[in-house]
């Protein structure tokens, strides 16, 4: 961040003091006091389990040079935190709404520091946000300095915070932008004001606070609207939804769009994809796949449907003047970010952990990884809920737990509240060839699945963040390591648990 005056952040935030506002700078933006250092912003946040405003007395003690509170902090409050402090006299900054004031501040940020200088890509689809953002900041940065958001800074808190972090030297910055509810990707479209805007795609995730595949395309194509002028769009065009109603609006049919996909008028065309094996850093094999017939690239991480994010990041990448070439060696040396298809080997266990998150789209993504591994012994899927789903939760798990009753997976351990109707359709569904286990919350699970391991299996964990099933990787890799080798009989050949 280039250092802004106090008075510049006070300006921006439309804030009102105690006191006059002292002279000097503020570095750096942080909304969690346990990484507050000298000179920094602290923005006191109130959430669901706890209150930014409690914490501030701590920011001024690691060096705050002010504090974003809201109107109504007590000023019995104020002077405590101002008698605790060691340093100077803190200065409050009242505001009616931090959040909101965070967003106003991210705002003045991108229009009179970084205005013009740095190309800002924002990143927005139902599946595959984070993913494509890392790919395109890898592809980038082969050729310009830049960074992408952290995590998933993709909300209310974190996009203005992956504004405010950005140097007016860098060339680029790749936001990503999520959603759960109408109007929000509007909002932060016009904090970013993007000059390159990404749709990975759409599928039926939010439904309960978007409702319909209709309001979801809706939504994510509302980030077209603040594209800045000589903007262009990189959207996918293989969801006939996201295609008709961009088509329907007068103000998205004038930009600039590249669309890719399968779908046979995208200007970005997978025209043939194969799987190729024995790389020692891709133990799930290597993805090659051609754009147009003529453009091979490679991946080396697993998943298909990362062969369409990678079309996104390629869209991304022409758009900056990078060849075919260059795109290509950067493809191959990109990696996964954490909890997604994330490969290990704990003893004689192999790990998938793609615990981040989950809907119908990626837990079918990744159910086909799965069934494609290479396998010692059982394919065992760990399948936790599927959130924020509304009304047709139900039905969607159950048509998820079709789709693995007639697949390759040997056993399925579900947690979560919807766990009893996945085991009970994957029982029908496959004639109780797979054996299946139902847990009510991931705590359960944990004191079952260990038991449940043998040497030989093939595991994928999935479901939804809320769940936390990287607990349940935690227990596995323990049990993992206190194998030797598989179980076997008095013939000496291996014994695999019965199904039951």
């Amino acid at each position: 961040m280039k250092p802004l005056t106090l008075q510049e952040v006070v300006d921006a935030l439309d804030g009102t003091l105690d006191r006059p506002v002292p002279i000097g700078n503020v570095k750096r933006v942080v909304t969690d006091s346990r990484e507050v250092q000298a000179g920094d912003l602290f923005v006191a946040i109130r959430g669901p389990h706890f209150d930014g405003h409690d914490f501030a007395d701590r920011a001024f003690a690691a060096g705050a040079v002010a504090a974003v509170v809201r109107s109504d902090f007590p000023h019995a409050r104020a002077d405590a935190v101002a008698d605790a402090s060691t340093g100077p006299v803190p200065m409050l900054i009242r505001v009616e709404e931090p959040v909101v004031a965070l967003g106003r501040l991210a705002r003045y940020y991108r229009q009179s520091v970084i205005n013009g200088g740095v190309t800002i890509v924002a990143v927005t689809g139902s599946n595959g946000k984070t993913t494509t953002k890392s790919m395109i900041a890898h592809v980038l940065s082969g050729r310009w300095k830049g960074r992408a958001s952290p995590k998933s800074y993709n909300n209310q808190i974190g996009v203005p915070l992956t504004l405010l972090a950005s140097e007016p030297s860098e060339e680029f910055v790749v936001c990503e932008v999520g959603t759960n509810a109408p109007g929000e990707i509007s909002a932060l479209a016009r904090l970013i004001e993007p000059e390159i805007a990404v749709i990975t795609g759409i599928a039926p995730v939010h439904l309960e606070g978007l409702g319909s595949l209709d309001n979801i395309a809706a939504e994510k194509l509302s980030l077209l609207g603040a594209l800045r002028p000589d903007g262009c769009a990189v959207v996918n065009a293989d969801h006939e939804i996201l295609r008709w109603t961009l088509a329907q609006q007068r103000d998205w049919t004038a930009c600039k769009k590249v669309t890719f996909g399968a779908w046979e008028q995208a200007d970005l065309r997978l025209t043939a994809w194969r799987m190729l094996t024995g790389a020692a850093d891709a133990p799930l094999g290597v993805q090659e796949f051609t754009v147009n017939d003529r453009f091979v690239y490679r991946l080396h991480v697993p998943g298909r449907h990362n062969v369409f994010n990678a079309m996104a990041a390629i869209g991304v990448a022409r758009r900056f003047g990078m060849s075919d070439a260059e795109v290509a060696e950067r493809l191959a040396s990109f990696r996964l970010p954490p909890m997604r298809l994330g490969y290990e080997r704990a003893g004689p266990v192999t790990i998938i952990n793609d615990a981040y998150n989950a809907n119908p789209a990626s837990v079918t993504a990744a159910v086909d990884v799965l069934e494609q591994a290479p396998a010692a012994g059982r394919r065992v899927l760990v399948l936790g809920d599927m959130r924020e789903l509304g009304e047709a939760s139900g039905s969607l798990h159950e048509e998820v737990a079709r789709r693995i009753g007639a697949g390759r997976i040997d056993m399925v351990i579900a947690v979560g509240g919807h766990a009893r109707l996945v085991r009970d359709v994957v029982r029908r569904t496959s004639g109780r060839r797979i054996e299946t286990h139902a847990y009510g919350s991931t705590a359960l699970a944990r004191r079952r699945v260990a038991s449940l391991v043998v040497p030989g299996d093939t595991i994928l964990v999935k479901g939804s963040r809320l769940l936390a099933l990287e607990r349940l990787v935690e227990v596995i890799r323990k049990r993992a390591a206190g194998m030797d080798s598989r179980p076997k009989t008095e013939s000496g050949k291996s014994r695999r648990r019965p199904c039951r």
